[in-house]
């Protein structure tokens, strides 16, 4: 529809990591899963790639955490754990005004090593702690975007389960 405007998604304004609800880290840099459905290859005029959303590859997130603290020890514990990361960015509408909205990613996994450690005078320490996901849900001004859940089959993307009919055939 011609003439529609779309608000325009500013920076990144804050950030705050929690794992087991503490606080371990603010203003970090995060990488949050990417979701890869798996493929195969049909023909259709030559050969096509189609997705399978309900066979997916490896999620992995990434903090950068400053600094060797006991939020670092959370962070790196070889236990399945919750994370919640939580973010701000700002939100430009259609009359030149601006607001921040609240971002939120729930995501449950572990470790997938402890990070070397890098030491150097005069410079913060940057640990890279990257995590095995099972469990992501992004959520943007409270509406929920997308949830998957690999141990119990769900991935539903703005409230359609494209893994459910799958479920029930099962």
């Amino acid at each position: 529809m011609a003439g529609t405007f779309v608000p325009i998604c500013g920076p990144v304004v804050g950030d705050t990591v929690y794992v087991e609800n503490v606080l371990v880290a603010r203003d970090v840099a995060i990488t949050l899963p990417e979701v890869t459905p798996q493929t195969a290859d049909v023909s259709a005029m030559g050969t096509m790639s189609l997705p399978i959303w309900q066979l997916l590859e490896n999620m992995e997130a990434s903090i950068t955490k400053i600094g060797q603290d006991l939020g670092l020890g959370r962070l790196i514990t070889a236990d399945i754990k919750s994370m919640e990361v939580r973010w701000a960015q700002t939100e430009t509408d259609a009359d030149g005004f601006t607001k921040n909205v609240g971002c939120k990613a729930f995501l449950r996994g572990t470790p997938t090593k402890i990070p070397g450690v890098g030491v150097e005078v005069a410079s913060p320490s940057e640990n890279e702690v990257t995590m095995m996901v099972t469990r992501y849900a992004l959520y943007v001004d409270g509406e929920e975007l997308f949830l998957v859940d690999r141990l119990a089959g769900i991935v539903r993307i703005m409230g359609k389960d494209y893994a459910q009919d799958l479920s029930v055939m099962l």
